[in-house]
């Protein structure tokens, strides 16, 4: 079963060592407006709603580390119709949204 953005979340909170505060903190590092709060964290990690789409592409766009890998396992989890992983691990476009 694939894994939740809520499991993948907690996934990364454990691998990091993060709070979520300075979880939170560390997606929005050097993004304007993406509005990650630690109350967004944990709304996620509670399952009550996942990032927005848009703040997943902006995140996974942004970075080379860990925030890129998890931007792209969310995105796989919240829309596996239109998101995969290949063979290396890279995030692949199935469909076209428009």
């Amino acid at each position: 079963m694939p894994m939740t953005i809520s499991q993948i979340t907690k996934q990364a909170l454990d691998m990091t060592g993060l709070t979520q505060d300075k979880f939170a903190d560390t997606l929005n590092a050097s993004l304007v407006n993406t509005g990650i709060k630690r109350v967004s964290v944990s709304n996620w990690l509670n399952d009550k709603y996942g990032p927005e789409t848009d703040t997943l592409l902006i995140i996974h766009g942004a970075y080379t580390d860990w925030r890129r890998e998890w931007a792209a396992a969310c995105l796989v989890a919240k829309l596996p119709e239109v998101f995969e992983r290949d063979e290396r691990g890279r995030l692949v476009l199935l469909a076209s949204i428009c």
